[in-house]
């Protein structure tokens, strides 16, 4: 994500948002129930309970907004 570029990060943004929590959860050892976000590297997955999923989108809905502000300067 570090390198996406505008339209890459809309993209994927919108894949996210169309997700439903609850459709996607697992329950992991420690007994949280977590969201499993599998990347192109069958290696690399990252795992958010719903309040780190929620602060994920809305940290992407952040960088969307920034990049139009620099894009506006």
């Amino acid at each position: 994500m570090l390198c996406f570029d505008v339209e890459q990060l809309r993209a994927f943004r919108q894949f996210t948002e169309n997700w439903e929590y609850e459709d996607y959860t697992h329950d992991f050892p420690d007994g949280c129930e977590r969201i499993i976000l599998r990347t192109p590297n069958r290696d690399i997955n990252f795992a958010f309970t719903l309040e780190e999923w929620e602060l994920f989108k809305e940290a992407m809905d952040e960088a969307l907004f920034m990049r139009e502000v620099y894009a506006l300067l």
